[in-house]
């Protein structure tokens, strides 16, 4: 018999291919693993053959000449626009899907091996989905290189798309379905043959033939239902790991070795219905906690795969239609009535209505009229409208909600550490104490030992204690994201349910951040040096060119068409303060009345609501702006106090009177104006000093400092990229009163979770003595243990319904 590969588990047939590994000649298949081997040795990676598990597939061939060439494609910045994005400066991340992974250790030696390129910052691998986001600098290292370094691993790395990953999600379905009909009909049957051997009054012959006939029903059960059990105790077992796979491989191999026995010694009891039925509960069980964990995927998945591929494009004075990756911002698309929007952008002519509900979860269409922001993955459910492209790829709205729903997937919450940790412990006492329990019975009765152990093996399999919190994150996590709000990091949920104090920025949050100019009045300087209310408009816009601030948009549409642009140098942004510039002229300062005609970024003593334009220190006009509050502020506000939670304005706002709009919100809590970003992250750090659980809810480049550093941060989705990249949390569909139904259901998903907790250990704690004293047999060992996972599942599942 020809020996396995080393590497991939394969016969070798060709004795050439060998390389000494961990002081042992081992054999190897062909040259691609042998390559593999090699690479993982020579980066000092030895220990991934520990606990490797060979995928039954050859390894990849040796990277030729014409897979380099082809590789360097992705060198290629409009080849890398589909699947690479740009966090932070300098820094580039892409999401791979890797070909080939077959277990833990594979996951492993990739993160280690990638984390190792020069160059390379992070490195994180989903092995659910197969993902890979890898975050490199391009100045120290090409993307081909980490491709090629995959490649010599002997894997395969693709460029991510959803329709691949929702592929591979229905790929694990139909074998979830097909292991699930497998134990299910060899329960069935088995079942059936059981009760004709006790119930019946049958000869020696009939019941060895029936025995026979229950055994090969049973024998695709194990290896093909039962088998992924099998190879995950195994991969457990060789990194000294306990998972509960351990105990329910010891059930079900103990029960269906101990039935051959006495069916081929035709003496002893058989108990292929156990083995069968345990099987049967134990998938379904796991096929209902795999739905509910991917189908915050699914969903994510759907929306970016079902952006249509082309868009019409204004070009050369005619409509072109044109493949969505070669459309640029600044471009001009046309969508017609019916299509979805394929970019983020602003509708230039045409009014119409889109469902945002993919987004948002608001199914009411939102009017959309000349100057109003649509988004990717939006339906134009009215009539043709012109858009000008802003973002597009990896940019868009829908592939940021992705990058988003990847990065808290790569999250682990601490409770969910924590019955991990709890499950590896309880796994080990309880093998310590069937162990002992199967001595005492080996003492009393020898006859019934066996069973006994079999019996607490499978009543104190922990499946529903590593299921409790889980299933439930995972369900609670997508029914926000239905309700428009996305959790971006795996604390979020915890954090929400112990929520005591809530801050808002008042800019943006509380206000629909969409600022009118209302007046402008020029001062004597400004009539003395000749500027026109239009010169001081240009000049206002000029200085508000690098901002995202709302105010911007305001300036720039109240600018008069025709109007001479201005151009200025060194902008420099003054958080709490105010933008500054220079030209031939001088210094121009835009902000409050201090900044502006003294520079100063402080508060002033008596601060106007009023934003000021100075030339070299001397006042030239004073612009007033309005924002309308939310129609959502009142509603929310009021929920989150019937929820016990304090509701403060943190605001860079100078003017220290409140905001007459706002005091009819019966604020609860304080208001707090003139505050720069480090002011409103040192308000936050001492309330938490003071043991207040505080939540920030902001939108702009000033609040990212505090909605990274507060213990859980809500950013709006109408924000700036800075603050979304920054918080826990994404309101998509900036209704307030949303924020109170994500902390209603925080504290229900925790409720829930000690609930399912608090049932395992329960079950568990009372199972146990019972089968101990051999009063529970091993099908009703099965039948408790999977009710109780079926009844965590099911309680998870309650979540659907937040309310």
């Amino acid at each position: 018999m020809n020996p396995e590969c080393f590497h991939c588990g394969l016969p070798v047939y060709d004795d050439r291919y060998s390389l000494t590994v961990a002081g042992e000649p081992r054999p190897f298949c062909c040259v691609g693993c042998l390559a593999a081997a090699q690479t993982i040795l020579d980066n000092g990676l030895e220990a991934y053959y520990r606990f490797h598990d060979p995928a039954q597939a050859p390894a990849a061939p040796p990277v030729t000449d014409s897979d380099r060439e082809k590789l360097l494609l992705y060198d290629r910045a409009d080849v890398q626009a589909e699947f690479v994005s740009q966090p932070n400066h300098g820094q580039l991340t892409a999401i791979l899907m890797i070909e080939g992974v077959s277990c833990s250790a594979c996951s492993w030696l990739i993160e280690k091996h990638l984390a190792r390129l020069p160059g390379v910052s992070s490195v994180h691998f989903n092995q659910t989905s197969h993902r890979c986001q890898v975050s490199w600098n391009p100045d120290q290292l090409p993307l081909s290189d980490v491709f090629l370094a995959v490649f010599g691993l002997g894997y395969r790395a693709h460029p991510y798309r959803p329709d691949q990953e929702e592929l591979l999600r229905q790929k694990e379905q139909r074998q979830y379905v097909l292991r699930l009909g497998i134990a299910g009909l060899g329960m069935m049957q088995a079942m059936m043959n059981a009760v004709a051997i006790y119930s019946g009054n049958m000869t020696g012959s009939t019941e060895l033939l029936v025995r026979w006939a229950s055994l090969v029903l049973t024998i695709p059960v194990v290896v093909i239902a039962a088998g992924p059990f099998f190879r995950s105790a195994w991969r457990s077992l060789r990194v000294r790991h306990l998972s509960m796979d351990v105990s329910v491989a010891l059930a079900i191999g103990s029960a269906f070795v101990a039935s051959l026995w006495a069916t081929l010694t035709g003496g002893g009891e058989v108990y292929y219905e156990s083995v069968n039925m345990f099987t049967f509960f134990l998938v379904l069980g796991r096929f209902l906690e795999f739905r509910a964990r991917t189908s915050v995927h699914a969903s994510g998945n759907a929306l970016a795969s079902h952006l249509p591929a082309t868009c019409q494009v204004w070009r050369e004075g005619h409509w072109q239609r044109q493949a969505l990756r070669d459309i640029h911002a600044g471009e001009r698309i046309l969508i017609q009535a019916g299509d979805l929007c394929p970019v983020d952008g602003v509708v230039r002519s045409g009014c119409s209505e889109f469902d945002e509900s993919r987004l948002t979860g608001e199914f009411k269409p939102r009017a959309k009229a000349p100057g109003d922001a649509v988004l990717a993955g939006t339906l134009n459910q009215s009539q043709a409208v012109e858009v000008d492209v802003e973002r597009t790829g990896q940019d868009s709205s829908a592939s940021s909600l992705m990058q988003l729903l990847e990065r808290a997937a790569s999250e682990k919450p601490r409770l969910a550490e924590l019955a991990d940790r709890g499950a590896h412990h309880f796994v080990a006492s309880t093998l310590l104490i069937t162990a002992i329990i199967g001595l005492v019975w080996l003492w009393v009765a020898p006859d019934r030992a066996f069973w006994v152990v079999i019996s607490v093996l499978v009543v104190t399999c922990p499946c529903a204690l590593s299921l409790a919190t889980p299933t439930v994150l995972a369900q609670a996590t997508n029914s926000l994201r239905q309700r428009g709000l996305i959790i971006t990091r795996g604390h979020t949920l915890d954090q929400l349910a112990s929520v005591t104090d809530l801050a808002f920025d008042k800019t943006g949050t509380l206000t629909e951040g969409h600022f009118v100019l209302t007046g402008v009045y020029p001062e004597a300087e400004a009539e003395r040096q000749g500027f026109t209310e239009a010169d001081l408009i240009a000049v206002a816009v000029e200085l508000e060119r690098t901002s995202e601030h709302p105010i911007a948009r305001a300036f720039r549409q109240a600018q008069p068409p025709g109007t001479p642009v201005r151009t200025l140098q060194d902008h420099q942004r003054h958080p709490g303060a105010g933008q500054s510039a220079q030209d031939a002229a001088g210094t121009w300062r835009l902000g409050h009345r201090g900044f502006a005609c003294s520079g100063s970024a402080a508060t002033p003593t008596s601060p106007s609501g009023r934003i000021w334009l100075s030339l070299n220190g001397r006042a030239l006009a004073a612009f007033s702006v309005n924002d309308d509050l939310r129609g959502s502020a009142l509603p929310a506000l009021e929920s989150l106090e019937t929820l016990g939670v304090r509701c403060h304005i943190l605001t860079g706002d100078p003017n220290g009177e409140l905001d007459p709009r706002l005091a009819y919100l019966s604020l609860n809590g304080r208001f707090h104006y003139g505050l720069s970003a480090e002011q409103k992250l040192g308000w936050v750090n001492q309330q938490t000093s003071l043991g207040a659980r505080v939540a920030v809810v902001g939108d702009g480049i000033n609040d990212a400092p505090v909605l990274a550093g507060a213990p859980v941060s809500v950013a709006m989705s109408s924000g700036t990229d800075l603050a979304k990249q920054a918080a826990d949390a994404l309101l998509l569909n900036e209704n307030l009163t949303t924020l109170a139904l994500a902390i209603q259901a925080a504290r229900k998903t925790r409720r829930v979770i000690r609930q399912n907790l608090v049932w395992a250990l329960l079950y568990n704690g009372l199972a146990l003595p019972l089968a101990a004293l051999g009063w529970v047999a091993p099908w009703q060992a099965a039948i408790g243990m999977s009710l109780s996972s079926l009844l965590v599942v099911g309680n998870a599942l309650r979540l659907r319904r937040l309310s």
